[in-house]
């Protein structure tokens, strides 16, 4: 299904909340940014929407089970989310995301919490591919601290991941969407999805013989990280396991590698010790690793600046719905990678258009994702500003390229791939930075992790 068939429009009231926007689509529900009515206030309103269970009824507000042999673990998911909702507004902390009340109604319920403007992690990420070692403490602090509040009430996150994780724009970052109602619905037989997101649970989130702890969510904060660092996120736990058991090596290529020069041997001997595929070799509760993000100077509240607007998320769903009409599949994954290139809404637009190669098709995909397009984010400021806050940040210094180490980097990566390295070096380094960011971009062309580690300790400058 589609977003725009399944979603509540712009302007229902719920109650007294008239939904504005999407904010977010998940496995188990949606959510938006909607108008207090009564207080004339902004709130967050997460709908119970399992997908693969649910379809939405023709008033464009009910919800129900998909089918009558449905029914009975719909109306279980549904209970366990209320339970979810009854267990956040105990929490009175900081990190994590406070819950106001909650509605049962329309066949659903709806989760009424605070709403601030920010920006998701996985969509900040999307932009500028990693963090500095700053930036992730300045972050994960706070987030640390929030699970220590979780984990003293014997509740666990269960669904660690960027998209869960929410950059104030005043205040810290916040954990969202506890796992309560994913977990429920897996545990009662209806498996719909995972028990954990693809590289950011550990191996006890896919099986019944591990049991899960603290360590799980500290494995899926390890990942995250991770994802910070190298742009994206680990290698799943399942494959780690698969390979460990065949006699083979571990083929997530470790943190204290990616992050070679870029970040403090703590930190990167930290992030591997989170995710470690055993969960008794992981730290076993939170404070044993909290201490590790702690930050002596240029603290802050947000990483955020204040240009740094996040772009609506119906639009950005709309640009990957209409380039699948021309590309199927692809078009997902190259929104992702267009949008760290973009400036704009309408810059994504125009990026995407030259996937396009027939003029007539372009014009019309162009011509289709502007007629709604009602939002042109302005984030070039913020971005040129981030670029100074991250050359200020550095606490390890970088390489210039030289003519000699291009020469190098071209006969390293001829070796592994022939004629084509020359012009791949020569379109990483307009791209890259410093040398740094060159390895990673030439890095992303070598398909496995031996290659990638033979072309690094080759290249070592």
């Amino acid at each position: 299904m589609k977003n725009q068939l399944y979603t509540l429009k712009s302007g229902s009231v719920i109650e007294n909340y008239q939904i504005n926007r999407v904010l977010g689509v998940g496995g188990f529900g949606i959510t938006y940014q909607a108008q207090d009515l009564n207080l004339n206030m902004a709130v967050a309103i997460k709908e119970y929407f399992p997908h693969g269970l649910a379809v939405r009824e023709a008033d464009g507000k009910g919800v129900g089970a998909k089918s009558r042999k449905d029914e009975h673990i719909y109306e279980y998911g549904l209970q366990r989310f209320l339970d979810e909702a009854r267990t956040l507004a105990q929490f009175k902390n900081q990190s994590i995301v406070r819950v106001s009340r909650y509605l049962e109604m329309n066949g659903t319920a709806y989760i009424i919490m605070d709403y601030e403007e920010g920006v998701p992690l996985s969509r900040y990420l999307m932009r500028c591919k990693m963090l500095t070692e700053v930036e992730i403490k300045n972050v994960f602090r706070p987030i640390l601290r929030g699970l220590t509040h979780v984990h003293n009430k014997n509740i666990l996150h269960r669904d660690v991941k960027p998209s869960n994780i929410y950059l104030r724009k005043k205040g810290l970052p916040v954990l969202l969407d506890f796992g309560a109602a994913r977990q429920a619905l897996n545990q009662h037989g209806r498996s719909i999805t995972n028990l954990g997101t693809h590289g950011y649970a550990p191996i006890e989130q896919f099986t019944t013989q591990d049991q899960q702890g603290p360590w799980s969510d500290i494995y899926g904060v390890g990942a995250t990280i991770y994802h910070c660092m190298a742009g994206a996120a680990p290698i799943t736990a399942l494959d780690r396991v698969s390979a460990l058991h065949g006699g083979r090596n571990d083929p997530m290529q470790p943190a204290k590698l990616v992050g070679k020069k870029k970040y403090s041997k703590e930190l990167l001997e930290a992030v591997d010790w989170m995710l470690s595929v055993r969960s008794e070799d992981r730290p076993q509760d939170v404070n044993e690793i909290v201490t590790v993000f702690s930050l002596t100077s240029n603290e802050h509240k947000t990483i955020l600046t204040e240009t740094d607007v996040d772009w609506d998320a119906e639009l950005i769903a709309q640009a990957e719905r209409h380039l699948a009409n021309y590309l199927g599949p692809l078009a997902q994954t190259l929104v992702k990678q267009s949008m760290s290139q973009s400036n704009s809404i309408e810059d994504l637009y125009r990026i995407l258009g030259e996937h396009i190669d027939i003029p007539a098709e372009r014009d019309l995909f162009l011509r289709s994702v502007q007629a709604s397009s009602s939002l042109t984010s302005k984030v070039k400021k913020g971005q040129d500003k981030r670029k100074q806050d991250i050359a200020d940040q550095k606490t390890v210094v970088t390489t210039r390229i030289t003519a000699n180490m291009i020469k190098v980097l071209e006969k390293q990566l001829a070796s592994q791939i022939g004629p084509l390295a020359s012009m791949l070096v020569k379109q990483a380094v307009n791209k890259g930075s410093n040398i740094e960011s060159v390895l990673d971009i030439l890095c992303q062309e070598l398909p496995t992790e031996e290659q990638r580690n033979q072309f690094r300790s080759h290249c070592e400058f």
